[in-house]
């Protein structure tokens, strides 16, 4: 693989599926409902989504996922294949990134990173950082009640778990 090789485009549907390998080979795949096969195929359907691909050899090597809602646009995941990360890749998948959004309207992108989860190695606002995006304070909260499928308690409140004045703002 040289960088000259890989190309970046659409995803595609007969892509789906080594997108959900990438993310499992990286440890990503966090639940079928926001990173399967399914998941995936509704994000490509939308408009207003991005999911960019990166190409090599006819070979998937990487993918971007990303949406713009009109006003701000926003990556929720990038993940390349274990065996070429730190070459680039992630590099050129958020640069085509960045210019479809422009090309949106996008004043600015925002991102989802981990920090201080991971080791310095894996914390990923690192290379947030050395690709142009700056930390802001805020905190990535979720609502997973409304799988309704779930049965893992989350830490979401019950509908019979009386609410604390303080957690009613």
């Amino acid at each position: 693989m040289t960088q000259s090789s890989i190309m970046i485009r659409r995803a595609r549907t007969e892509d789906i599926d080594a997108i959900v390998q990438i993310t499992k080979d990286n440890e990503h795949f966090w639940s079928s409902q926001v990173d399967g096969a399914e998941a995936l195929a509704r994000i490509i359907a939308r408009e207003d989504n991005i999911i960019l691909v990166s190409v090599d050899e006819g070979n998937i090597t990487g993918f971007l996922i990303g949406t713009w809602d009109g006003a701000r646009a926003f990556i929720h995941k990038l993940s390349v294949s274990p065996a070429i990360q730190h070459k680039g890749t992630g590099r050129k998948l958020v640069a085509a990134g960045i210019e479809e959004f422009k090309k949106k309207g996008a004043p600015t992108v925002g991102v989802s990173a981990a920090d201080g989860t991971r080791t310095d190695e894996e914390d990923s606002t690192v290379f947030w950082k050395k690709v142009g995006f700056e930390y802001i304070p805020a905190r990535l909260m979720i609502n997973f009640t409304i799988w309704g499928e779930d049965e893992e308690d989350h830490g979401q409140i019950k509908d019979d778990e009386p609410m604390n004045k303080e957690d009613e703002s």
